[in-house]
């Protein structure tokens, strides 16, 4: 049995953090503040697009409102591409529900006028949703959702969370006993390798296997900043060696509504 892998690319602020008293995110200080910033994402997106092309390999996007008005979607033109919130807001926080819905809905119009689509999938923001969440986005025509974190098992099916379809982030051990999880942040911060998620991926005989990153991690590090030319070089290469292994291990990169639709006679 075909066994889908779904890419998914969040594409937000640069090296985004909480602000207290804020629900708008920053970014991390790198001696201008915690003002939000977008240089990297818009770079790193330009790094993985034509990457992802290069091998012909679908992805999902999930675009954050105020990063896509400010990097322009000349990028994400043409690609699946979801919601994200609009400024980075943790959804679980003490937001009031009209408030919830007045942000998600700014964000579902903003990827629709800037890239001319109507947007069926989501993830949340800190992959962070509240109860009262899934009814305000099948209001606004989402489908799909990609918020939860599950246990790998063999089989990993989507399952439904009110009235949307949600497939959810992997979490396993590694061959050490650690925690791995099916974001590539480690790896992008030199603490994984590629067959690190290769070695995970193969706990799944069944079903949508989803991996992500952030478009940012390709060219700037929580730790160490703005990365150098051979850094980003290095970055890239891991992206790539990481898909390989993934391709090879008998994984057909979809994106998650052609996966789901695939999926979808499983239980």
């Amino acid at each position: 049995m075909t066994k889908s892998l779904c890419l998914t690319v969040d594409v937000d602020r640069d090296v985004n953090i909480s602000i207290p008293g804020k629900i708008e995110a920053g970014s991390t200080d790198r001696g201008l503040g915690t003002s939000p910033r977008y240089a990297s994402s818009a770079e790193g997106l330009k790094t993985l697009t034509d990457l992802l092309d290069e091998m012909g390999i679908e992805a999902t996007y999930f675009a954050e409102g105020r990063t896509l008005i400010n990097i322009g979607g000349e990028l994400l033109a043409g690609r699946e591409v979801g919601i994200h919130g609009m400024d980075h807001e943790d959804f679980t926080a003490d937001i009031p529900v009209e408030e919830k819905e007045k942000i998600l809905n700014e964000s579902y119009r903003t990827v629709k006028d800037v890239l001319g689509i109507n947007p069926v999938c989501s993830r949340m923001p800190y992959m962070k949703i509240s109860p009262d969440i899934p009814g305000i986005l099948t209001g606004l025509g989402i489908k799909y959702d990609s918020s939860e974190y599950r246990a790998i098992g063999e089989r990993m099916f989507p399952h439904r969370l009110g009235g949307l379809t949600e497939v959810p982030v992997p979490v396993s051990t590694d061959s050490e006993g650690k925690k791995i999880v099916g974001y590539l942040w480690p790896m992008h911060e030199g603490k994984r390798k590629p067959s690190d998620y290769a070695r995970m991926a193969s706990e799944t005989n069944q079903g949508i296997f989803i991996l992500a990153t952030h478009s940012w991690h390709m060219a700037e590090s929580v730790k160490n900043g703005i990365l150098s030319k051979e850094e980003k070089e290095f970055n890239r290469d891991n992206v790539r060696k990481t898909l390989e292994l993934l391709l090879d291990g008998g994984y057909v990169f979809e994106t998650i509504p052609g996966a789901i639709r695939r999926n979808m006679r499983a239980p």
